[in-house]
């Protein structure tokens, strides 16, 4: 990653603020901390996976973008690295801008198989029915590197799975919604075969212009201005026994999956307790060892659990940081001197430099900037790119 070094002098990670930007900071009206979790390393790579090999079949090298995020290639390949929301989102606009393709989630999607997800791909192949498969997919969307969040609700004759976006970014949501609609469908003709179809497909944006190509993957009805993004299965489909079916294997992945997803939301709470604990304490920045002890363990304990999740103090204030600029800058006319306060900047120079290894650019460019930059900085939880492991 970017390492602290590279960047501005704010204060460091085990020490306060500036004095006085601490000073100026304590005489602004207070705000909510910005999210920080934008930043965090929770998602598997396999999304960005199948971005690449897309672009890669259309003669587009996605790897100047990875690198602009701190990834290498070799990175998506790696067992159990973690990358962040701000990383992935970043590699899909510059895809999305190179290709010319505003359906490249389709695209996406329609190359995806059951092995394509991991162990919870191998697990839905051994479930009972699709229902079966749908349910355990879902408790376990995590580990399949969804940028989305979802639920199953049962209907009249059926039952629809209903997505809701993580974080508020427009840009991105229909490209979100057109991966992972069709990516279940994916991989339910992949167990089924081709002769699959949903019921019905409903978005909350409106017909693009390339809609036809929902009809043609979804080969169902699909209502576009809709009230919920959802998709919708009929009971005879999702009470279809499934030809891989096999209790044995299906116990063993879920058991791995169940001790990973326990593991990983350990280590994940502390991060974001963390980087929450650093948001509300800005512009001061409490000690490793403060922090620490607020958690009833020792600074190497903290500091071992950390990298254990890819990632070290210095890089969560980093990111956090770095999403409160981003928040301070572009949603409202906070005078940029009030803005390095707020971070713990000692003055404008430092924040100058600190948004130039963040956002590539200039405090006033990104202001004026009318949609959300991509971010050029590696974001919290990314460790140096190695190409040898």
């Amino acid at each position: 990653m970017d390492g602290p070094a590279r960047g501005p002098r704010p204060a460091p990670a085990g020490g306060d603020a500036h004095p006085a930007a601490a000073r100026a900071a304590s005489r602004l009206p207070d705000a909510a901390p910005a999210d920080p979790r934008h930043g965090s390393a929770t998602l598997t790579p396999h999304l960005l996976r199948h971005l690449v090999l897309v672009a890669a079949g259309r003669g587009c090298d996605l790897g100047p973008a990875l690198e602009r995020v701190g990834l290498c290639g070799s990175d998506l390949e790696l067992v159990g690295r973690r990358i962040s929301y701000r990383q992935a989102s970043s590699v899909i606009r510059e895809a999305i801008r190179e290709l010319g393709d505003p359906g490249l989630g389709l695209a996406v999607a329609r190359r995806q198989r059951a092995t394509s997800w991991g162990l919870v791909g191998f697990a839905l192949l051994a479930s009972p029915t699709l229902r079966d498969a749908l349910e355990l997919g879902l408790r376990h969307h995590g580990a399949s590197g969804s940028m989305l969040d979802y639920r199953l609700r049962a209907v009249p004759g059926g039952a629809a799975v209903l997505a809701a976006p993580r974080f508020s970014d427009s840009v991105l949501r229909a490209f979100l919604l057109e991966e992972a609609f069709g990516s279940i469908v994916a991989l339910a003709r992949d167990a089924l075969g081709p002769c699959f179809a949903p019921r019905a497909v409903s978005v909350r944006h409106s017909r693009p212009a390339y809609g036809a190509r929902y009809e043609q993957w979804f080969a169902c009805p699909v209502a576009f201005g809709a009230r919920e993004d959802r998709l919708d299965f009929p009971d005879a489909w999702l009470d279809h026994p499934l030809p891989g079916a096999d209790a044995y294997a299906l116990a063993q992945t879920v058991r791995l999956l169940d001790a990973a997803r326990a593991r990983d939301r350990r280590d994940q709470d502390l991060v974001q307790e963390v980087e929450v604990a650093v948001a509300r304490s800005l512009p001061r920045v409490p000690t490793l060892a403060r922090q620490a002890l607020a958690r009833g363990m020792s600074e190497r304990t903290l500091r071992r659990r950390l990298a254990a999740h890819g990632t070290t103090y210095q890089a969560l204030v980093d990111s956090v940081r770095l999403v409160r600029a981003e928040e301070l800058i572009t949603t409202g006319d906070l005078p940029f001197p009030q803005v390095a306060a707020r971070l713990g900047f000692g003055d404008t120079r430092a924040l100058r430099r600190a948004v130039a290894r963040w956002f590539g650019t200039s405090p006033s460019a990104l202001r004026r900037s009318p949609a959300a930059p991509v971010t050029g900085g590696t974001p919290a939880g990314t460790p140096p790119c190695t190409t040898s492991r």
